[in-house]
């Protein structure tokens, strides 16, 4: 059986930055196809927002894996990952919206066609893939 491809979480750092139901709802329908590397501004921890009692035993089992802790944005190499998931994150307009990391990692992914999917508040980290031509995701049809 060939190993599972790697996607790649990219989450905000910033308080009040994640959407838990969001992000379990990514991280459990993600998990079953792919290896998932959860990353971060700084590689700081994730700040969930709106854990109710539906999520916050998921939540609570999460922070305690090796996984829950997110490598640095700064450090990702787009290259060893096959898709990108950004959930809902009403901080992305705080860090990862301005981001040079993501931007770098963003223009990876549509250089080489590779699937990217940002769901809710998270979609406003697509505005910093900006490069010479304009906005990487021009042409583009968003749904």
């Amino acid at each position: 059986m060939a190993a599972k491809p790697t996607c790649l979480i990219v989450a905000s750092a910033a308080p009040g930055g994640v959407c838990a139901q969001s992000f379990l709802h990514s991280f459990t329908l993600c998990s079953s196809v792919f290896n998932l590397q959860t990353a971060t501004p700084g590689g700081r921890a994730v700040d969930f927002v709106g854990v109710d009692e539906s999520c916050a035993r998921w939540v609570q089992d999460f922070s305690v894996k090796p996984y829950a802790s997110p490598a640095k944005l700064e450090s990702i190499d787009g290259s060893r990952y096959h898709a990108l998931c950004i959930p809902d994150c009403p901080g992305a307009l705080t860090d990862l919206a301005h981001s040079g990391s993501l931007a770098r990692i963003l223009t990876h992914f549509t250089s080489q066609h590779k699937p990217v999917c940002a769901v809710g508040q998270g979609v406003a980290a697509l505005c910093c893939a900006v490069e010479e031509q304009g906005w990487a995701f021009r042409g583009y049809s968003l749904t």
